[in-house]
Formats: C-alpha cells, structure tokens, sequence
C-alpha cells in the first residue's frame, strides 16, 4: 500500500464526507490538516496565515463534499486547492502593495478611498493589455467597451460582419483576463524571490 495519505483514505470515508458525516470529515481534517498547515506556513512564512488557510480550504472542500466520491487522486485534488488559496494570498498581497505605494506617491492621498486606487490599477492594466492587442481586436474592444458601440455599429463601422465582431471581442477579453492573471503571478513570484531578504 502506498504511504500517501490520499490513498489511505477509503472511498467509503469519501462517500460518508460527501453524504454530510461531520464525524467523518473530522477524519478526513486530522488526516490532512498537519500537511497543510505545514506546507501553507512554507509558503507564506506566517503561523496566523497559514492556520487561516488550512481553516478556509477545509470549509471549502466543505462546501463541495458532493464531489469527493468522483476524485481519483485525493492528494491532488486536495493540495491544488492549497496551492490556489496561495496563490490569491500573494494575488491580493501584491495588490495591496501597489495600493500603498500609489497612496503613498498620491499628494491628496488622504481623500482617495481605496475603491478608486483599486478602480484605477485595474484600469491601467487592462489599457497596457489592450495596447498589447492585434490592430482590429483593439479598434473592436475600444469602440464597444470604451465608446459604447453596438456589435452592428460596429460592424458597419469596420465593414465587418456582426460575427466577426462577436469572436474580436471575445478574443480580446480572453486575452486580457489572462494578461491580468499573469501581472498577479508575476508581482507574487516577486514577493517570493523577495522574502528572506
């Protein structure tokens, strides 16, 4: 039998979490909270951080016990859900930091509430990827959310089709979720590289 502890536990445990059994999540939480507690304070070099985490990941699988009984690699499973719960720490964490600084360099920083600094990061990220986009993804982007266009003004605008329009915008979009995604992981790799120092 393997060590793992994700194959130690039975699938009928599994069944019972899944079905509601507080005694049998009891189980299923002394097994893995040691190991996530010890890989979470790794990660984040903070005791209160760490036990917060490994709270809010078990009230989280929780909450999705339903899908226990259909999970083939249990640790896996398990651990992914750590390591996204890390991952929006250091998400927020670097957000948090850029906040600071732009209050720090604002000379009426005393009046901007932390909505209209968040307001306004986003803002300029999502400018620096559009920028980033192909020539007529960015005309179709900023005619419909930045000027207001309809997809059929915008169609006949650029003499293009309504479908045509459709897909620019979608493709846009995908690309800039996915620029913003990436600005977070790299400001989190830089809090990483930074602790220790």
């Amino acid at each position: 039998m393997s060590d793992s502890i994700g194959n130690m536990i039975s699938h009928e445990l599994l069944k019972l979490v899944a079905a509601g059994d507080e005694k049998s999540f009891r189980v299923l939480f002394e097994n893995y909270k040691r190991r996530f507690y010890a890989v979470a304070l790794k990660m984040t070099v903070s005791e209160v951080i760490a036990e917060e985490m490994v709270q809010d990941i078990f009230i989280k699988i929780w909450q999705k016990r339903a899908e226990l009984t259909q999970i083939e690699n249990l640790d896996a499973y398990f651990f992914t859900t750590l390591y996204r719960q890390v991952y929006k720490h250091y998400k927020k964490l670097a957000l948090d930091r850029k906040l600071l600084k732009l209050i720090a360099e604002s000379p009426s920083f005393h009046n901007i509430t932390e909505e209209t600094l968040l307001l306004r990061e986003s803002e300029r990220l999502i400018n620096e990827a559009v920028t980033k986009l192909p020539q007529q993804q960015q005309k179709v982007f900023t005619l419909s959310r930045q000027d207001g266009f309809s997809r059929e003004q915008i169609a006949e605008k650029l003499h293009i089709s309504p479908n045509t329009v459709r897909n620019h915008l979608a493709d846009a979009t995908k690309f800039i979720r996915a620029y913003l995604d990436k600005a977070a992981l790299v400001y989190m790799l830089l809090i990483f590289n930074s602790i220790g120092k």
